[in-house]
Formats: structure tokens, C-alpha cells, sequence
């Protein structure tokens, strides 16, 4: 069961509640008042026929006495009866029947009072209720005439009106039109209220999750002082602390990395100074010294000073190839071709070196720069050739294997290999296995290749060599 739809019975439930609480009172209030009414109703009959049997007795001219009462009132007692809609009974002051309006018994008349009652009567100067006998309700008070003095009980039956199934009927058709209405209207304003909520809750959760470091999230906007006010306030308030988090973290990893380059370039820079000092020192002595084999120090110093400058440039060129890598307008070229012109810079030089080409017969070009890719290839083969160095047979081993969608190059050596444990550092800014250079030759090589779309990886068997693969996505 989804979240609105526990909240829309949540409230459906709370409302049908509500009703039915409200029915309940509704109807035990109508069953009082029903009651209040019977009270008053019977007051003010039994109040009517008192004063119509006083008014019998006190209009004749003689004292009654208790004999008299059934021949006072055989005929009159039948008729207030009628008059008042009550059964009337008159008894002498022993509780006997005398007379009554109605010869039937039902509803608990009696022929005789019992002693209870009479002892309620003679102590009461007020009307005396008796049990009541299902619906009906029996009233007794004293009797007296004009001089005061006790001649009878009288004694009526009353039944009161109930509020029965029929008025419950009559009470639920009323009120069930409007409770219809309102159980409606209250499920359409649920349904709304859930799904405003629900759609609040989902805008959050949509916004949580796009929410990653470094990521552009606007704070969300919600005018509203409720709980999901709240929960929107707390949301902008992290969202503000992760870009201050991110913001600070992006700082110290620029100023780590710089200081990692600084740090690299004077440990790069001092490897060629170091002879570059010592040098200068030692022809300090000898001329001091005046040694006569001052101009050949000075021949040997001075080549030396050559080479480590050119060292120097080669730092220089390295580092601002990895600060400045970026491509220009890319356009097909031609990879055989730029292979071949790499590999006849060192072929000259290594004559030593095997080289085997496989895949040259055919025409492979790529969307690249001329420029970029020679710096790629050339990489790649001075790596392999540096590994081939101290083999008795060295071999390098060109390869293209193009298809229709995709080209793969490969540049392998039968060197001693790469360590297992290497490979996944290979790419790594100053990872190097040579004795000298910066360690950024094949870092340079991974973000090219990078940039251009391609892929580069390398495969190593410590005992045949290792081999560089290029794959180039043709477009």
C-alpha cells in the first residue's frame, strides 16, 4: 500500500469516525430530550387532572367525604379521563379501588395499593411515582376535600412515548442525505490534502537523490510554515553546507595537487643541477689549482652542462604538456603514417631493435590532430624501446586491426614486463620504472587518447614483454 493511499484512509477514517461520534451524541441527545419532554408532558398532566378533581369536590356545597367519591365520580371520571388522555383511578385512603376510567389492568393498574406505597403517600405531600410497567408509568397523590382532610388516592396511568426504531428511521433520514455530502466532500479534500503532501514528499526525495558533490542544485523554494516547510528549510540549509564542504575539499585538492607538482618539479629540476654543481666546483679547484688539464675539465664539464639542460628542457616540456593538453579542431588523419614517421625517430638510432608492422597494407584514419597522436605513438614506442634495451633479441611489434566502427592499435615489446601489481599504477602521474625522466609520459598518453574518445590499456607477462593497446571509436 503506497504512502498516499494510507494517508487518504488515515483521514477517510478519522472523518467516519468523526460522523458516527457525531450521530451517537446526535441521538442520545434526541433520546434525552425525548425523555425531558415525557417528564414535562407528564407533569403537566397530572397537574391538569389534580386541578380538575379539586374543582369537582370544591364546587359542591357540602364536605365529600371518602363514601361519596364513587358516586361523585362514576360518570366524571370517565370524561376527564377522555379529556386528558390518561386512565384515571380513585381509591379510598386503605389503597382499595373505588373507581376508574377503564376496567382493564394492563400496564400495571391496580385494585389494590400496596403498603409500600401508601407509606410513600402518607409521609409525601406531593405527587408518589410507582414502578414503571414496561411503557407505562403509574402517578398517585392524596386526595382531600375543602376542609383539609383526606378522602381518597387518585391515581393515574401514563404511557410515554418512546423513541423508538421508527424514529430512528425518521431521525437517520434526515440526517444520512448530509452525511453522505460531507463524507464526499471530506474524501475529495483528503484526496487533494494526500496528494499535496505526496507530491511535496516526492519533490524532495527527486532533489535528494539528484544531490551528489559538485553537482548544480538550486535550493528549493516553499513559502509555507508547515512540516514540510521544515523539511524543505533543512534540505537548503545541507544543501548549502555540501557546496561549502565541496568548495573546501575542491580547494585542498588543488592545493595538494600543486604542492604534489611543486614538490615533483624541484625533485625533477635538482636530479640535473646536482652534477651541474659539482661540476662547476670541481673546475673552481682546478683552477685554483692551475691544473694544466683545466681546458679538458672544461670541454667535459661544458658537455655535461649540454646534456643536463637538455634534461632540464625535457622536465620543462613534459610538465607543460600535462598543464596544457587540450585539442584542437579534430579532422581525420592518417595513423599508419604518423606510426611510421614515430618509429623513424628511434629506428636510426636502434639498429639494433626488431621491428615487425602487422596491419600496415591498409588506410586507418581516425577523427584526431596530427600532433596529438605523433605524441601518443611516440610515448608508446619509447617506452617499448627503453624495455628492449637489455634483451639479447629485442623486438617491437607494430599492430592495426580496424573494423567498420572501431580501430585497435598495439605497441608491444618482449622486454622484461610489467608486475602484476603495477599494471593499475602504469597511467599514474610519476610512476616510471626508467632510472630518469618525469614519470609523465604515459599520463600524458591516457589523457589524449581520453580526450580524443579512445581508450587506452596495457597487458604484461613479466616473461615476454608488455603491450600498450589503443582503441579508437571511428566516427
Amino acid at each position: 500500500m503506497g504512502f498516499q493511499t494510507r494517508i487518504l484512509l488515515s483521514m477517510l477514517l478519522v472523518i467516519v469516525l468523526s460522523l458516527t461520534g457525531t450521530m451517537f451524541v446526535a441521538w442520545q441527545f434526541a433520546s434525552s430530550q425525548e425523555e425531558l419532554y415525557n417528564a414535562q408532558r407528564l407533569t403537566r398532566k397530572e397537574s391538569a387532572v389534580q386541578r380538575s378533581l379539586e374543582y369537582t369536590l370544591n364546587r359542591l356545597p357540602y364536605a365529600v367525604t371518602t363514601k361519596e367519591i364513587p358516586r361523585i365520580f362514576s360518570d366524571r371520571i370517565c370524561e376527564l379521563a377522555d379529556i386528558h388522555g390518561m386512565d384515571i383511578a380513585l381509591y379510598d385512603p386503605e389503597g382499595s379501588m373505588m373507581t376508574q376510567s377503564s376496567l382493564q389492568e394492563e400496564g400495571g393498574g391496580m385494585i389494590q395499593l400496596d403498603s409500600s406505597l401508601l407509606s410513600s403517600l402518607y409521609l409525601s405531600v406531593d405527587r408518589v411515582k410507582d414502578r414503571d410497567y414496561g411503557p407505562f408509568v403509574n402517578v398517585y397523590w392524596n386526595v382531600e376535600n375543602d376542609r383539609g382532610n383526606a378522602i381518597g388516592i387518585a391515581g393515574v396511568r401514563y404511557q410515554n412515548r418512546t423513541f423508538e426504531e421508527g424514529d430512528f428511521k425518521a431521525f437517520w433520514s434526515q440526517l444520512a442525505p448530509l452525511y453522505v455530502v460531507l463524507l464526499i466532500g471530506s474524501a475529495l479534500i483528503a484526496a487533494v490534502l494526500s496528494s499535496g503532501l505526496v507530491k511535496n514528499l516526492r519533490m524532495i526525495r527527486d532533489r535528494m537523490r539528484e544531490l551528489e558533490p559538485g553537482s548544480e542544485q538550486t535550493p528549493i523554494e516553499y513559502d509555507r510554515q508547515d512540516a514540510i516547510g521544515e523539511l524543505v528549510t533543512e534540505y537548503n540549509a545541507l544543501l548549502k553546507q555540501l557546496r561549502v564542504a565541496v568548495q573546501a575539499l575542491a580547494k585542498r585538492e588543488r592545493e595538494g595537487a600543486w604542492r604534489m607538482m611543486a614538490m615533483q618539479v624541484a625533485h625533477e629540476i635538482k636530479n640535473p643541477l646536482t652534477p651541474i654543481k659539482l661540476g662547476v666546483q670541481q673546475l673552481q679547484r682546478a683552477w685554483s689549482d692551475g691544473r694544466p688539464d683545466f681546458e679538458g675539465r672544461l670541454k667535459r664539464h661544458c658537455e655535461v652542462v649540454v646534456q643536463q639542460i637538455d634534461v632540464l628542457a625535457e622536465i620543462a616540456q613534459d610538465f607543460s604538456s600535462l598543464a596544457a593538453i587540450g585539442l584542437d579542431e579534430l579532422e581525420p588523419v592518417d595513423v599508419c603514417a604518423i606510426m611510421e614517421e614515430s618509429v623513424a625517430m628511434y629506428r636510426s638510432a636502434n639498429a639494433d631493435i626488431t621491428w615487425r608492422f602487422i596491419g600496415f597494407n591498409e588506410k586507418h584514419e581516425v577523427q584526431a590532430t596530427h600532433s596529438h597522436l605523433l605524441r601518443v605513438f611516440n610515448n608508446l614506442i619509447s617506452n617499448a624501446v627503453d624495455a628492449v634495451k637489455e634483451n639479447m633479441e629485442p623486438l617491437i611489434v607494430l599492430s592495426l586491426k580496424g573494423g567498420d566502427s572501431d580501430l585497435e592499435i598495439e605497441v608491444r615489446d618482449n622486454g622484461e614486463g610489467i608486475a602484476v601489481d603495477q599494471l593499475e599504477k602504469v597511467f599514474e602521474p610519476r610512476f616510471t620504472s626508467k632510472s630518469g625522466g618525469t614519470g609523465l609520459g604515459l599520463t600524458i598518453t591516457k589523457s589524449i587518447v581520453d580526450q580524443l574518445g579512445g581508450k587506452i590499456s596495457v597487458a604484461s607477462d613479466c616473461s615476454d614483454g608488455a603491450a600498450f593497446r589503443v582503441l579508437f571509436t571511428r566516427k
